[in-house]
């Protein structure tokens, strides 16, 4: 980033910085005043110690997966795979900022929450008693607070943090006033500095993941949730969290389909067998085999593919396929060492862009024919990720990742 983008971020609209500096004044006087959409973004991303975890029970526990972010009603994530001691089970998450908020919002009432398998609060002391589900079943707590580092609370705003619909009609012609009253050249300056604000900061969550888990993992999980668009993202992100980075090397090292076979095994898209009378699916019959062969003991996740209001060609069978085979070209440096081949290489912009383009498959082979395993063959072949949604990932994987490492 050049120096005078620097100078610019130093001199950050006012409002930007007094919530900044709340963010902070309140997390260092007892985490008291902190959203619970940022706690939410914490244990999304596991910025947190997460070697040592324990109820308030004594119970060891590992997050196996911390399940997919819920925007509708009910529990903050569902599908999460959760370890007790030596025993895994699957079901929900709730976050709160306190032990009294599983009561005041009725949750001890509501059905909705009585596959809760954990209730996360960043309150570091133990609660009195038990939070209850409406079957009575008691759901052990975790008092996050006691895990997380000081400064986890430098963060800002994490981009998961920023997923809520918003009300675009509340925005409407406000910057058309300005611009009247200002000058284009003040609302351009904001945007700007808005977008350079937006870059620094996935930069700085991308950092914090790559401190926990490793640069390739950190750049592999959000390279998947960027490939899921906003439907599927969390579905993809929890895949990338089970199937570590490491594991998706080896597969792809022993065959380049063994990573599309085990995301499709995972998400429940490999079904044991074809309606009777569907054609021959060559395809279908060697991620079965490789399934057989390789996969046997690999799980599949509680992960609910909803399709109404998608699009055929951005089905999950497709974008997982894309992935996959984007994994399997960089295994071989590694993803994070490909990447900065690119980045060091002394070409132009555009050069470099189309290098980053020339990573992603092109639109041949079964999924880029199909959008479904029954479907009919499309009428010319469409690549499993487009043009636009590459662009989308460099600029908002590829590009914070490299400041991230710069930095």
């Amino acid at each position: 980033m050049a120096s005078g983008s620097a100078a610019k971020l130093s001199e950050a609209p006012r409002r930007f910085r007094d919530a900044y500096a709340h963010l902070v004044t309140v997390a260092r006087e007892g985490k008291r005043g902190v959203s619970e959409q940022l706690v939410q973004a914490i244990w999304y991303d596991q910025l947190f110690r997460a070697d040592s975890l324990q109820t308030t029970e004594g119970q060891r526990v590992r997050i196996v997966s911390p399940g997919w972010w819920n925007h509708s009603e009910g529990p903050d994530f569902r599908g999460a795979q959760i370890e007790f001691g030596d025993t895994t089970r699957a079901g929900d998450i709730e976050i709160h900022l306190d032990h009294g908020a599983w009561r005041q919002h009725g949750h001890h009432l509501d059905a909705r929450y009585d596959n809760v398998l954990l209730v996360v609060v960043l309150e570091p002391k133990p609660p009195a008693s038990l939070p209850f589900t409406s079957a009575g079943r008691a759901v052990p707590c975790l008092l996050l607070g006691n895990y997380v580092d000081d400064s986890i609370y430098d963060l800002p705003d994490l981009p998961e943090a920023n997923d809520a619909e918003i009300d675009v009609s509340l925005g409407r012609g406000y910057c058309a006033a300005i611009a009247q009253a200002h000058g284009t050249g003040r609302v351009n300056e904001f945007v700007m500095l808005a977008g350079e604000w937006r870059m620094v900061n996935k930069a700085r969550a991308l950092r914090e993941r790559m401190e926990r888990a490793g640069t390739d993992q950190a750049v592999y999980e959000a390279f998947m949730s960027a490939c899921g668009f906003s439907r599927y993202k969390h579905h993809f992100r929890a895949i990338a969290q089970q199937l570590p980075y490491e594991r998706v090397v080896q597969l792809a090292r022993t065959d380049a389909f063994l990573v599309e076979a085990a995301f499709f095994q995972m998400g429940g898209l490999l079904p044991d067998s074809l309606p009777e009378g569907t054609t021959a699916v060559p395809h279908f019959a060697r991620m079965r085999a490789l399934r057989r062969d390789h996969l046997s003991g690999l799980r599949s996740m509680p992960l609910a593919w909803k399709r109404v209001g998608v699009r055929p060609n951005n089905y999950p069978e497709r974008r997982l396929s894309g992935a996959a085979r984007f994994l399997a070209r960089t295994s071989r440096e590694g993803i994070w060492k490909t990447l900065e081949t690119v980045w060091r290489t002394d070409a132009k912009s555009t050069a470099r862009r189309r290098a980053f383009e020339d990573l992603f498959p092109d639109a041949m082979g079964f999924w880029a024919e199909h959008c479904t395993w029954t479907g009919k063959r499309l009428a010319k072949p469409v690549a499993t990720i487009g043009g636009a949604r590459i662009h989308a990932i460099i600029g908002n994987v590829f590009l914070p990742a490299a400041l991230a490492v710069a930095r």
